[in-house]
């Protein structure tokens, strides 16, 4: 019983380390290090619609971002180990995104909402499976750039 305590407890900080490890390599732009935290056939769910596949996503997130300054914030989470290979987590978080535009004056989306992710255990350790961002308020400044790749206004 007690090893089995201590195997949740280890598997729930694996899962908390992982994610706070995508957050930073999002915003840092390491783009390999944020493949690392995904399952292969990992799923996001979001502003810019649904991409699937690691691959995929992380060509569309790095473009998306590519010029983009941001700070993601994920707050203590609600963790739940659904069986020995798999977990679902929900995230309270918030995010800053700063884009560029050509009148210098850049555009600022701050977010606030949700992760709901899922979770699977590879070879390699503890992977995201699938992301879902549900966001609750979103607050921007400035004029929406044209194109915006990711948040739901591609034009």
């Amino acid at each position: 019983m007690e090893l089995e305590r201590v195997t949740r407890f280890e598997d729930i900080h694996e899962i908390t380390q992982l994610k706070a490890r995508s957050c930073r390599c999002v915003d840092t732009k390491d783009w390999s290090g944020y493949a690392q935290c995904l399952a292969a056939d990992f799923r996001l769910v979001g502003d810019g619609g649904v991409r699937q596949g690691r691959e995929e996503v992380v060509a569309f997130v790095s473009k998306a971002l590519e010029h983009a300054t941001t700070v993601h914030h994920v707050h203590p989470p609600e963790i739940t180990l659904t069986g020995p290979e798999t977990a679902t987590a929900i995230w309270p978080m918030n995010d800053y995104v700063e884009l560029p535009t050509p009148g210098g004056q850049p555009f600022v989306l701050r977010g606030y909402g949700h992760y709901i992710e899922e979770y699977v255990r590879t070879a390699d350790g503890w992977r995201l499976q699938c992301s879902t961002l549900q966001r609750l308020r979103v607050d921007t400044e400035g004029d929406v750039p044209r194109p915006v790749v990711g948040l739901g206004r591609e034009t």
